[in-house]
């Protein structure tokens, strides 16, 4: 089993970009983070109108407004209150009592 130790690491080739190369990776790098940046502000600006689109959507069809409306339709007023009596005429069904539980035996 080999050693790693500081000759060891000297002989190794490293090799090294010139000062030219190394400018144009960092413009590279650069231009690409700043359209990284400009798609996560995009990004955020376009969740912002899909929440506002969803509000709107959401307003529209509580209001009625999404559908043409039938004018034979009776109100939800009166759809309620009709609910609302038929539950009242209904008896409530008895409740089954519990089984007390079995303590465990320690």
């Amino acid at each position: 089993m080999d050693v790693m130790n500081l000759s060891l690491i000297q002989s190794l080739p490293f090799p090294l970009c010139s000062p030219k190369e190394q400018e144009i990776m960092v413009a590279e790098i650069e231009a690409i983070d700043m359209e990284i940046e400009n798609l996560e502000k995009s990004m955020g600006e376009q969740l912002l109108l899909t929440n506002s689109l969803r509000q709107s959507i959401l307003k529209k069809a509580f209001s009625g407004q999404l559908v043409p409306q039938d004018p034979n339709d009776e109100p939800a007023s009166v759809l309620l209150e009709r609910i609302r009596a038929e539950k009242a005429k209904q008896t409530p069904k008895p409740r089954r009592k519990r089984k007390p539980r079995k303590e465990a035996v320690l």
